[in-house]
């Protein structure tokens, strides 16, 4: 099995958009070690929604409507982390259009 590091970066948007999708092949897993949203707004916050959408079994809302301050970060993943399995992904939505919201991911995948 090959262990590879990879990094995803996304401007989040109020439109439901994927952030990192793990490679679809039977047995293969992405590890999300973090999911950093960062609100790079100096002067209004904002919100973010976070989905796993698991390629077999539905959604599981990590975190909904969750405010990210002006000039700040949050970790979504916290001190643990989030196993994604063959072709599960994340989804992220923000509660304003302005794309202020960036997010970071790093992930170690397993093939």
């Amino acid at each position: 099995m090959a262990n590879t590091f990879k990094n995803a970066y996304l401007d989040v948007t109020s439109s439901a958009q994927t952030i990192y999708t793990a490679p679809s092949s039977a047995g293969n897993v992405g590890i999300v070690l973090t999911l950093r949203i960062t609100n790079v707004d100096g002067a209004t916050d904002d919100t973010i929604t976070a989905d796993v959408v698991d390629a077999s079994s539905g959604n599981a809302r990590i975190a909904n409507t969750m405010t990210v301050p002006a000039d700040s970060s949050i970790e979504l993943a916290g001190t643990s982390k989030i196993v994604l399995e063959a072709g599960d992904y994340i989804q992220l939505t923000g509660g304003n259009a302005s794309g202020d919201l960036e997010a970071f991911a790093s992930i170690l995948e397993i093939t």
